[in-house]
């Protein structure tokens, strides 16, 4: 009975082995006749030859040159050109030779075309044509300048402001050899309040660059007066005026979209003596829609008081 069932499981076991070696054989098999098996192509690509295309466009251009130098197109020479020497083809056209410098280039790859008639020296550019107007204000300061100052105002009708930017001072005269100037700008008639700018250390050439807003409406604009007063801080924290420029805006047409830019130069500040009584200083305005005159005192200096008041 054991050598039965041994027999059995062998042949069994023989009969596995043989499955098993035929499945694997079956897949390579497969996979060998897979690798060498090709499709055939419905419509076949033709195979040109790159030499051929390029026989093909250079027989056309051929024909193209041909055809068009065919048709006798002269040239004439202009006269201030006459004298020089010249070689004559067939189609009456006439090139320069290229010992000339004017058809010769000194430098750089030669074009096909430039054994063709059309590259002759019509003239030269000038460069001084096409330079920009030097900005004279830059350069040229009259005797006795303190300084200049450069600034730009713009009006905005909706929101009834003026928009003004202080864009720099240039050889400004400080009273030390160092100097850091600032500027404040009021709006006249009104000189109790100001804008003021950032201070600019050890520079007589300041680019302040900085804008202010004043609110202001469109009838009372153009009684306005732009005050720019420029001063120099010192080591010790003291202010001293170097200059101040009065701009009033009557004279302008400020609109929106119409941004001007201005320069002007300092003056020196009114150091006159005051008179025998004393001066006081005042401001009028007139309002021609209301009919209003304003008087607005700004100060007084020098008066003459009496002991006992």
């Amino acid at each position: 009975t054991e050598q039965a069932v041994a027999v059995a499981g062998g042949i069994i076991g023989g009969i596995l082995l043989f499955v098993l070696l035929g499945i694997t054989a079956y897949l390579l098999w497969k996979k060998i006749c897979h690798l060498f098996s090709y499709e055939k192509l419905i419509n076949p690509i033709k195979t040109t030859n790159p030499n051929a295309i390029f026989q093909d466009q250079a027989n056309s251009e051929i024909q193209l040159k041909s055809t068009s130098r065919s048709r006798s197109v002269p040239f004439i020479i202009p006269p201030t050109l006459h004298g020089r020497d010249w070689i004559h083809l067939t189609n009456e056209e006439q090139v320069q030779e290229e010992r000339d410098p004017y058809m010769t280039p000194q430098s750089g790859p030669r074009s096909s075309f430039h054994s063709l008639a059309g590259a002759y020296v019509v003239g030269t550019i000038n460069p001084d044509l096409y330079k920009f107007p030097e900005d004279k204000s830059e350069t040229e300061f009259p005797d006795g300048n303190i300084g200049r100052l450069w600034f730009s105002i713009e009006y905005e009708q909706e929101s009834e402001r003026l928009l003004v930017s202080l864009i720099k001072v240039r050889k400004l005269q400080p009273p030390a050899d160092s100097c850091s100037p600032f500027v404040k700008i009021y709006l006249l008639p009104d000189e109790r309040s100001y804008l003021q700018s950032k201070t600019k250390r050890k520079t007589l050439n300041p680019q302040f660059d900085e804008n202010f807003v004043f609110q202001v409406s469109s009838k009372m604009l153009l009684q306005r007066t732009l005050k720019f007063l420029v001063y120099h801080v010192d080591k010790q924290k003291k202010h001293h005026l170097l200059g101040q420029v009065i701009f009033p805006l009557k004279n302008e047409a400020l609109t929106d979209d119409n941004k001007l830019v201005i320069w002007r130069d300092l003056e020196k500040e009114n150091l006159e003596p005051p008179s025998e009584h004393g001066d006081i200083q005042f401001s009028l305005s007139y309002n021609d829609y209301l009919g209003r005159l304003t008087v607005v005192v700004l100060r007084a200096r020098g008066l003459k008081l009496h002991e006992e008041s």
